[in-house]
């Protein structure tokens, strides 16, 4: 956990603090948590609710704090989901082929500048295998265009 005292996220649990369940099952217990069903609607509703969460991802612009607070807390969630897709696939609860698909989102979720520093944030909060995986992944990835592409759209 990093030393300096962000919001201590109490409100999404770390994974790493999940314990095997009776039947050995160390995703258990995250499985069965309503908080994860229906993320990535919300995630995308969050952007219908709040379109300004777009340009806050990408735009040089300086944000609001509030601007801020929403987008790096989306992150959060967002991350959350795809850390508990990971448990599962780590356990063998999930096959291959669909991790991948979850897994690609990350470059979605982290793909700009601005969310990239915002994942800096908040990774010490989260499965430290799976910020490996994930910080490994957008190490040299390339930042996305879709926001720029989306404003060229006539």
């Amino acid at each position: 956990m990093p030393d300096n005292n962000y919001a201590k996220l109490a409100l999404v649990p770390k994974a790493d603090n999940v314990r095997p369940s009776k039947a050995g099952n160390s995703t258990a217990s995250l499985r069965d948590s309503p908080g994860f069903l229906n993320t990535d609607q919300g995630g995308v509703y969050k952007f219908i609710d709040f379109p300004r969460l777009g340009r806050c991802m990408y735009s040089p612009e300086t944000s609001t704090f509030d601007e801020k607070i929403q987008l790096v807390f989306w992150i959060i969630v967002q991350m959350r989901a795809r850390e508990h897709e990971w448990l599962k696939y780590q356990s063998g609860a999930l096959d291959g082929d669909a991790w991948l698909s979850y897994r690609d989102v990350i470059y979605f979720i982290l793909g700009t500048a601005r969310a990239r520093r915002m994942w800096g944030l908040c990774r010490g909060y989260f499965n430290n295998g799976f910020v490996e995986m994930a910080d490994e992944m957008i190490k040299d990835a390339p930042q996305i265009d879709f926001w720029h592409a989306l404003e060229a759209v006539d």
